[in-house]
């Protein structure tokens, strides 16, 4: 009983710093650009991310960038958990596990033609922080995944070759 008016206001707080992300972040999506939208974001919010997720995010984009004509990272935005995000996402459905905040982040662009599936196109897991939330890693419902598995999954694949 007592927890409900306590995680009220954190609630609506973690919502609002996805929110705010996503709203500032979604134009970079849009535009021509030298580097992928989300390298954009890592260099221009990174108080926005764990350290860790930060650092494996960045490294998986260095090594992109290093392969030359053949796909070696990412091959979908990480943040929108889709290879075509939408113009505009909303940040719903908010969970908590210990004092980790989930997110469901939902295509809500009213011209989107992409077929709807029921679930959240992704689920941005959010932590306070001294004061501030970062994202500690996205998950995508669809596809069961999540970044931090993939990044490691993919730095392994690096390592092999």
């Amino acid at each position: 009983m007592a927890q409900a008016p306590v995680r009220q206001p954190a609630s609506s707080s973690c919502r609002n710093f996805a929110q705010e992300f996503y709203d500032w972040y979604l134009p970079f999506t849009k535009k021509r650009a030298q580097q992928a939208a989300w390298y954009l974001a890592l260099q221009r919010k990174p108080e926005a991310f764990n350290p860790d997720l930060l650092k494996a995010l960045k490294i998986d984009s260095e090594a992109s960038a290093r392969a030359k004509g053949e796909l070696v990272g990412l091959d979908f935005d990480p943040f929108a958990g889709s290879q075509d995000p939408a113009d505009r996402y909303e940040a719903r459905g908010v969970a908590w596990q210990g004092e980790r905040c989930s997110v469901e982040i939902w295509r809500a662009s009213p011209t989107d033609a992409a077929a709807k599936s029921g679930k959240p196109d992704a689920v941005a897991e959010v932590v306070l922080v001294r004061g501030h939330w970062e994202f500690q890693n996205f998950r995508y419902p669809e596809t069961g995944s999540n970044l931090v598995s993939v990044l490691a999954e993919l730095r392994a694949e690096r390592r092999k070759h």
